[in-house]
């Protein structure tokens, strides 16, 4: 795919225009698949994930054995859902990922690399490609890269985020991005 001198004039932004750009996006929703491997073991699944602010429902089919799990939450609690169990609450979305499923995750920094930019809450580390979009990040010991970027109106946002660090790798491959407001 070839892109004309006009889109590539688009695309060349500087960051702080592209960090402004992405921080309006609050209220969104991807849709893609999810490959996590560990040590132990490697599954794929399909995961959609909402965002509204805050508030985020990530929805997990397949890759937990039978059925479909949920974590649901905010900065100041969560939910998680199993197959074939009860609802778990906790203070954090991080203490169920690593209680339950032995992820040691930094879950409410990825509603920011989910949309290619570094977390705000800690130091970070990036490359920027010739376009200045993000192409790698560093942060929290967790290695982010960005590729297949998506138009989304005057946004570019990823189509793949690779996550790798403490001994795991997450790759998620979004097929579909809906920004609302």
């Amino acid at each position: 795919m070839s892109l004309s001198g006009c889109s590539i004039f688009n695309l060349q932004q500087d960051s702080q225009q592209l960090q402004k750009q992405l921080n309006s996006i609050q209220k969104w929703q991807v849709r893609g698949k999810l490959s996590v491997v560990s040590p132990d073991d490697a599954v794929t699944g399909y995961l959609t994930w909402q965002q509204d602010e805050e508030d985020f429902d990530l929805f997990l089919s397949g890759p937990f054995g039978q059925g479909s799990s949920r974590l649901v939450g905010n900065d100041s609690q969560a939910t998680l859902t199993l197959p074939n169990e009860e609802p778990v609450q906790a203070p954090s979305a991080e203490y169920l990922m690593a209680y339950y499923l032995g992820w040691k995750f930094p879950v409410l920094d990825l509603r920011y690399w989910v949309k290619g930019q570094a977390s705000p809450h800690s130091e970070f580390t990036e490359v920027r490609n010739t376009l200045g979009l993000l192409e790698s990040l560093q942060q929290h010991d967790w290695r982010v890269e960005f590729s297949r970027y998506q138009s989304q109106g005057d946004t570019w946002l990823p189509g793949r985020v690779k996550i790798i660090g403490h001994d795991f790798k997450f790759i998620f491959a979004i097929k579909e991005w809906s920004i609302n407001g």
